[in-house]
């Protein structure tokens, strides 16, 4: 009885402290658990935030390529009015200093008698120079125009450059974010497989708590009562030998 007492307090004792640690690492496993859903869920957040932003700078690009191109081909065509604008004016031009004669009367007198009836314009030089300051005006504008597209074009250049760089960061940081998670996804998996595994060991833990309690309840309540009893038994025992051979008590 007494080797029984001793297994069942051990066994007992055993089951407790497995318990007791297997509570612990539930509750570790739980927090851990906790912590990973929130790392997922932060990291789920991010990840679409960023996915968000580069679909904006996405947006923002091909708005600007558009506005490029459309800037650009307004310089192309204002460009060539220009030029035809030119053009135009220079054959004014020359049709005029034909008709009046000044292009020959610039470098030397006419050596063919004018015709009867024709008079020298005085408002001819006047007409030819509106004219030539059209023309020059055309060609500033153009000159401007030329200015205003290279300007244009390199803004578009650094933005574009800008542009690309932030995404290239954005989608460098979305993958890195992707691998936390499926990094933290999978620990919480495993950690969820810890919980399960460590909820069955506790219960079974629970039930052969209950069954050495079952067995040994009753033993160890009464195992002092009974020892006691039983030192009373053989002492009785050994008075009754020792009357029966004759000693004596006082």
């Amino acid at each position: 009885e007494y080797e029984k007492n001793e297994f069942c307090k051990a066994s007992i004792d055993k089951v407790e402290d497995q318990i007791k640690a297997g509570q612990i690492n539930k509750e570790d496993l739980e927090i851990q658990q906790t912590q990973l859903t929130n790392a997922v869920d932060v990291l789920t957040a991010e990840i679409a935030e960023l996915k968000k932003e580069e679909s904006s700078m996405q947006v923002t690009l091909k708005e600007a390529g558009e506005q490029r191109k459309q800037e650009n081909q307004l310089f192309q065509n204002s460009v060539m009015d220009q030029r035809a604008t030119v053009n135009i004016l220079r054959k004014a031009m020359a049709r005029l200093q034909s008709f009046y004669g000044l292009a020959q009367t610039k470098k030397q007198a006419p050596s063919v008698p004018a015709p009867p009836g024709y008079e020298p314009s005085a408002g001819a030089s006047g007409v030819l120079a509106v004219l030539e300051k059209v023309i020059s005006d055309a060609q500033v504008e153009a000159e401007e125009l030329n200015v205003s597209e290279q300007t244009s074009q390199k803004s578009y250049e650094t933005m574009l450059a800008s542009a690309t760089s932030t995404i290239e960061a954005l989608r460098s940081s979305q993958s890195e974010k992707e691998q936390q998670l499926a990094s933290a996804k999978a620990d919480k998996a495993s950690a969820q497989e810890g919980l399960t595994a460590v909820g069955s060991q506790l219960e079974k833990l629970t039930q052969l708590l209950q069954a050495h309690h079952l067995e040994c309840d009753f033993l160890l309540k009464y195992f002092s009562v009974r020892q006691e009893a039983r030192s009373d038994e053989l002492d009785a025992i050994s008075d009754a030998k020792a009357i029966l051979s004759g000693a004596k008590f006082e």
